[in-house]
């Protein structure tokens, strides 16, 4: 899972860069925002389409950003 743990890291050096703490605090804030709502949208989308469809076709078709894989993958393999 190197999408979920990197994304907030470099967001909050970005945002260091550009804010010193304030914009580290937000950087990593985003950051962690993003890792949230992609495990969100993983869980809708499993419960509210996954469930029309049977396992290996969910599995199949189960959308994944570029980076978090693992991420939706795990959340998959409990909610499917």
């Amino acid at each position: 899972m190197l999408g979920p743990i990197l994304f907030p890291i470099v967001l909050g050096v970005a945002g260091w860069f550009s804010g010193e703490w304030a914009g580290l605090v937000v950087g990593v804030s985003v950051g962690l925002l993003v890792s949230v709502t992609v495990m969100v949208g993983a869980i809708w989308w499993s419960r509210s389409i996954g469930d029309l469809l049977e396992p290996e076709d969910a599995r199949a078709n189960a959308p994944s950003p570029p980076g978090f894989t693992r991420l939706t993958g795990w959340v998959y393999e409990r909610t499917l």
